[in-house]
């Protein structure tokens, strides 16, 4: 099991990379939390505005949307920044060959020179966070950068897969609480128009987070806490 660094071990910025606007708050909210806590910089970068979810509403609109919400569950955080990158969801390789996104993508990394990167799991079952590992880790080699990289799961919530990869646990005990009220800020998530989405959606979206954070905790002797996967 690998242990959370204190600051005086460990020089640079925490990032986070990640396919939708809330996927860094499910995934790494309590340990990013945590390390802005401690004092590091955290930075999140998201792929993509997510704007095919609401197709009844103009892009631009579902843009503008989305960054405030990421902006306001970053301020919750602690964190010093957000990112969005505007690439087409379910074309996300494509699109970021096309667009040439990747050399503005590499600048802002080199400018972050983080420390620790934390991104999706190459088995998520979303298309857009297997590729945003792909990307991730097609830019690692190609940087050759030094930093750790880390994976979380986001729709895989219980993933039972037997993983060899050395573990991360952060316990987040004091800063679940933080990464709950950040996950608040995404009220565009869910559709306000249906009692099923707002109130049964909404509300099992926060019972599986809390469940998994939970049982995260029993296992590592904590209250809370968030598991992480090594791969670089």
């Amino acid at each position: 099991m690998v242990k959370p660094k204190t600051k005086d071990k460990i020089k640079g910025s925490i990032l986070v990379i990640c396919a939708h606007s809330d996927d860094q708050i499910i995934g790494a909210g309590g340990a990013v939390a945590k390390y802005a806590k401690e004092g590091f910089d955290v930075h999140t970068i998201i792929m993509s505005f997510g704007e095919s979810v609401k197709p009844h509403v103009r892009r631009e609109i579902v843009a503008k949307t989305r960054v405030k919400e990421a902006q306001r569950a970053n301020k919750i955080i602690g964190g010093k920044g957000v990112t969005f990158l505007g690439l087409k969801e379910i074309r996300f390789e494509k699109d970021f060959e096309k667009r040439d996104i990747e050399k503005n993508l590499k600048k802002i990394i080199r400018k972050i020179k983080p420390a620790k990167i934390f991104t999706h799991s190459s088995d998520d079952v979303h298309p857009d966070h297997r590729a945003t590992f792909k990307i991730v880790l097609n830019l690692y080699k190609e940087m050759n950068l030094r930093a750790d990289v880390y994976t979380f799961d986001v729709w895989n919530l219980f993933n039972i897969k037997k993983r060899d990869n050395p573990k991360l646990v952060v316990d987040t005990t004091s800063t679940f609480k933080t990464k709950m009220k950040a996950l608040k800020s995404f009220k565009s998530q869910i559709d306000l128009a249906t009692f099923y989405n707002y109130f049964v959606l909404n509300n099992f979206l926060f019972f599986t987070i809390h469940i998994k954070d939970l049982l995260n905790g029993i296992k590592h002797n904590t209250k809370y806490a968030e598991v992480f996967y090594k791969v670089r």
